[in-house]
């Protein structure tokens, strides 16, 4: 996979299993309380006559202008060549003001080691030629890794929603950003 690459989660596939919060916590071995992937339950709705009950993953989404960078007094926050959203261990100091500014609430500190902590797309798992964790693990087969080009041909008569690496689907989820749709001139 070359250039820039996109965590395509499809809504409507996602049961609410938890597969990839425990793929992710097994992983990166973390510790309670840390969840880089979180798995949150909407609803009961009402849709289309029926009640239904929607489960969507939600984890750093490697913003196209990231509040963590710019926000990271030792500059410990980064973006990859692919796009992804790293933290650097080694000059992290763990103060939390990347915690406080993102948006997504998908960063925590761990207090153990006193750095922060947040999804890397499984940087070192995808340098062995592998998929990020919660994408093998999803039974609902609906967490996947495409390049960025390969991205207009799967949003074709779907809503999405998109603020940087990971574009979220759905036919279910009509309002699914509607007011994001545009992004980088990609229609519903």
């Amino acid at each position: 996979m070359s250039g820039r690459l996109k965590l395509v989660i499809d809504i409507d596939r996602c049961w609410g299993c938890y597969a990839c919060e425990v793929a992710c916590k097994q992983e990166h071995d973390l510790p309670a309380g840390l969840n880089p992937i979180r798995v949150i339950q909407v609803g009961p709705r009402n849709f289309g006559g029926k009640i239904h009950m929607a489960f969507i993953p939600v984890l750093c989404q490697h913003c196209y202008q990231p509040e963590c960078i710019e926000r990271c007094l030792e500059k410990a926050i980064f973006r990859t060549a692919d796009g992804a959203i790293m933290v650097d261990a080694n000059k992290c100091l763990g103060c939390g003001v990347c915690v406080a500014h993102c948006p997504y609430g998908a960063i925590d500190v761990d207090k153990v080691s006193g750095t922060a902590v947040k999804c890397d797309l499984c940087v070192e798992r995808r340098a062995r030629g592998q998929v990020p964790s919660c994408v093998q693990h999803c039974i609902g087969n609906g967490i996947h890794v495409v390049d960025e080009e390969r991205v207009d041909s799967l949003c074709q008569g779907r809503s999405f929603w998109e603020t940087g690496a990971v574009l979220y689907l759905s036919t279910e989820w009509i309002e699914l950003g509607k007011h994001f749709n545009t992004h980088k001139g990609r229609k519903a």
